[in-house]
């Protein structure tokens, strides 16, 4: 449990979205909700799905399920809220209150995304989720990739 503390305080220093919207050369910038939605999704489950797949797999079988929901749990307490909060200013600061009806299906991504982290990190994994990681501690919301990962780069809001 103390690799999950430890990740759970670091998560603490994360401005969440802080820089999403503002152009940054290392990543391929989407400034619309809708846009990352609807024209990258399918992107997005083409490189998410087999990385889930297969981080699952080596973690079922090295921690167990209960430790995996244990640290999926963990992670949405921690970061819900806050998580909620940040996404709801990004909308206001970035005039996208039109592009509303995708909240809770955006949180959910993120925690998926930083609870298989947590779970790479516990195995000392550096892979697809950690490297997301460093997108998030970034400011940037990862919603696809672009290229064959490990190539090529975050699509970001």
């Amino acid at each position: 449990m103390t690799d999950i503390t430890n990740f759970l305080d670091e998560l603490k220093l994360i401005n969440w979205f802080a820089n999403s919207g503002i152009p940054n050369d290392k990543y391929h910038i989407v400034f619309s909700v809708f846009e990352a939605y609807d024209d990258w999704n399918g992107q997005m489950l083409k490189t998410w799905e087999p990385n889930i797949s297969m981080l699952e797999d080596i973690a079922s079988e090295k921690m167990g399920e209960v430790k995996i929901d244990e640290i999926f749990s963990a992670i949405s307490f921690s970061i819900g809220d806050i998580v909620w909060k940040k996404w709801s200013e990004f909308i206001i600061r970035q005039h996208l209150e039109e592009e509303t009806g995708l909240e809770h299906e955006i949180l959910d991504m993120v925690k998926r995304d930083i609870s298989w982290a947590c779970v790479e990190r516990v195995l000392n994994i550096h892979g697809f989720f950690t490297t997301l990681l460093d997108v998030y501690k970034e400011g940037y919301f990862p919603c696809a990739w672009e290229g064959t990962y490990p190539d090529g780069h975050a699509v970001v809001m």
